[in-house]
Formats: structure tokens, sequence, C-alpha cells
């Protein structure tokens, strides 16, 4: 019996991108044309998954990256029950990097994750948004976005705050462990 053959869908498309290389971090989405505040970008799309696999992929990611793979994080919160996970060659997307200024945020729309344009952006500017993670692992996502107000690790804006205070920590523990030696 011959196998049939699994087509994947063709990348997500939209006339408000284009594709092109980050300054922030390999690959990233730029405005094709000028979009105006409000826009519905692009769909972020990918797998449905339910919590419990999301949890199986998060382990595998990390215990790849511990390898030196790749330890990008694509895996968007949906809902109580469900997650996508956009690390698929179709979700055109996932291309769009983190900034602590971001000028689009994400909304879920009946069901389906958007990339909104949070002001007006230029044509030929970079598409960014605040990843949004949690301070509990912050150590793991340094930040390359070089905004001003960038605290050197992807994480909410609301935790910006907690890394500042975290880091001057640090800084004083070794200032003071240097001076025991």
């Amino acid at each position: 019996m011959a196998k049939q053959a699994t087509s994947k869908p063709a990348p997500t498309t939209s006339e408000w991108v284009r594709r092109g290389r980050s300054k922030i971090h390999g690959g990233g989405l730029y405005a094709a044309k000028p979009i105006p505040a409000g826009t519905r970008v692009i769909e972020y799309v990918g797998e449905r998954i339910t919590k419990a696999e999301a949890l199986r992929r998060e382990e595998r990611r990390l215990a790849d990256r511990a390898k030196g793979k790749d330890g990008c994080v694509y895996v968007f919160e949906l809902n109580k029950r469900h997650d996508i996970d956009g690390d698929v060659s179709w979700n055109t997307a996932r291309l769009a990097n983190h900034s602590c200024d971001g000028n689009c945020e994400t909304d879920i729309i009946r069901g389906k994750v958007w990339l909104i344009a949070v002001r007006d952006i230029a044509a030929g500017e970079e598409l960014t948004y605040d990843y949004g993670f949690d301070y509990a692992d912050w150590k793991l996502h340094p930040c390359r976005c070089g905004a001003k107000q960038c605290v050197g690790y992807i994480v909410h804006r609301q935790h910006h705050w907690r890394v500042r205070k975290a880091l001057k920590a640090e800084k004083v523990n070794k200032k003071s462990t240097a001076k025991k030696k």
C-alpha cells in the first residue's frame, strides 16, 4: 500500500509584511508598506496542542538548548486548555522578534492569535513585540533588541524592575566577593 504524501500548508502571507534579515536576531518581519495603528498585521499560526503537550515540548526544547541547539520559543498561550506551537515552516509570524519597545502587540481574537500594530509603522521598519515572558526564567532569555529601556533579558515590561534589582544585587555581590579576596 502506497503511503499518502502529507502536504504542509503554504507559508502565511500578509500584504503588510515582508521577510528579511534582522539586526535583532536571525530573520525578521518588516513593514512592506506603511501600517496604520490598530491594523491586524499577520496571524500567528501553528499546531494547536494541549497544555500537557506544550510542557513536554518545553522540556525537550530546554534539553536541546542545553546541548547547544536552537533555544527559541514558539509556543503561544491560546487559552486555559490549548497553546499554539508556532515552530512550523508555514508560520511567517514567528519571524517577528522581541523588543522591549515593540511596535506591535499580540491579541487573541475569536480563537486566532494576531500581531497588531500599536502605533503607525513606517514602511521598512522591523515588526517587533514584547514576548511577555515571565520573570521566573529571565536568565534563560537574553535580549538583543537595543531599545533604550531594554534590561538585557526578554521579560514582560512589568518585570523590568525586578530584573534591574536582581542585576544590581548580583553586581554588589560580585564587588563584595572581590574585596574579600
